[in-house]
């Protein structure tokens, strides 16, 4: 007797109600329900592995840029800090300076200093030379260029003439 869902081979008086299909396709049927299972069970783990990993990932570049940040910060301070020293030390050498120039200033100082250290004598009036200084010594060089130009044209007309 062959039925459309169930299949009974040899004596039906034994095992009427034999179906040997029905329990392979119950234990398909759960073995489907299972792997589901395991492939949700796998799916949330990697899921939370994948959370995990980014809040990590992302803990560590804010750790980077926050360290970073403070490097370039320590940095400039450091630098900061240099050029106010140079500066104080350079405010130091100007005031010095100064102190010397006011020193040096002194007409005194500059006559003794003239006297002792290089042997300068102090001028009288009677050994003073009057010079006119409106009188032009230097000549330019475009007043040369004029002088030679009419000495040419002089020595060009006597040796024509004579």
């Amino acid at each position: 007797m062959v039925n459309e869902n169930s299949v009974i081979r040899g004596n039906t008086v034994l095992k009427p109600n034999y179906n040997p299909y029905e329990d392979d396709q119950l234990q398909r049927e759960e073995e489907r329900e299972r792997k589901l299972k395991q492939n949700k069970q796998r799916n949330r783990r990697v899921k939370s592995k994948v959370k995990v990993m980014r809040n990590i990932i992302f803990t560590f570049i804010t750790g980077l840029t926050l360290v970073g940040r403070y490097c370039i910060i320590y940095d400039m301070q450091r630098e900061l800090n240099s050029v106010r020293s140079s500066i104080s030390v350079i405010n130091k050498e100007n005031e010095n300076l100064k102190v010397e120039l006011v020193k040096y200033n002194n007409l005194q100082m500059i006559e003794e200093t003239a006297i002792n250290k290089l042997k300068m004598i102090k001028p009288d009036k009677s050994g003073a030379i009057y010079t006119n200084l409106s009188k032009e010594v230097i000549q330019s060089r475009e007043q040369k260029k004029e002088i030679e130009a009419q000495q040419n044209i002089w020595n060009r007309l006597r040796k024509i003439l004579f």
